[in-house]
């Protein structure tokens, strides 16, 4: 089977975000180059970097290396970010402007998600094992697909005004029943040739 050649791609970069991106002596730039077979020209000046896929990569691997330059955009450490290597992990980012009327609301939400010193962001990382970022007017999450579905749905009802306790109560029931779901997969899962 020949593989049909895949176009680059480019990506606008916050200002803030292209050190990130870099990373010390351009390690975490070598490591996505390395790791998802792309090459990565970033223009500083005008805010992007450009995807370029190498000899035999695939479009899958330019696509996670699109999902990990957006996350890092998005606040994410490169290191979290790279877990969108994988190919059971999702990038999930909620625009909080379109639930906001102005920029107070905009920082209240954001202030609830976050919580008081961060109590509420801890919660919903450990709960559900995904990754989280409040960056700009986004909030984004990392992680496998049923976790990011529970933590983005915990997040909603957290943007609609849903009180905490309420929220908490809810990720119990959602933790609960997913742990449920995967020990019965684990043990319905044949052993042996």
């Amino acid at each position: 089977m020949v593989k049909a050649p895949v176009g680059s791609l480019r990506i606008a970069l916050n200002e803030d975000r292209i050190g990130a991106l870099i990373g010390d002596r351009g390690e975490v730039k070598k490591n996505i180059e390395e790791r998802l077979k792309v090459k990565l020209k970033v223009d500083s000046k005008m805010g992007e970097v450009e995807i370029i896929p190498l000899e035999g990569s695939s479009l899958n691997e330019l696509m996670k290396a699109k999902n990990v330059i957006t996350a890092i955009n998005h606040g994410f450490n490169p290191e979290h970010a790279l877990k969108l290597a994988e190919d059971d992990m999702f990038l999930e980012i909620i625009d909080l402007s379109d639930y906001a009327r102005n920029r107070n609301d905009l920082v209240r939400i954001k202030g609830r998600i976050i919580g008081e010193r961060g109590k509420f962001w801890r919660l919903l990382e450990e709960m559900t094992g995904v990754n989280l970022t409040v960056y700009n007017k986004y909030v984004a999450i990392i992680g496998d697909y049923e976790s990011v579905r529970v933590a983005r749905e915990a997040l909603m009802m957290i943007i609609e005004g849903r009180q905490h306790r309420t929220v908490i109560n809810y990720l119990k029931r959602e933790v609960s029943e997913l742990k449920r779901r995967r020990l019965e997969l684990w043990e319905k899962r044949p052993f042996g040739p």
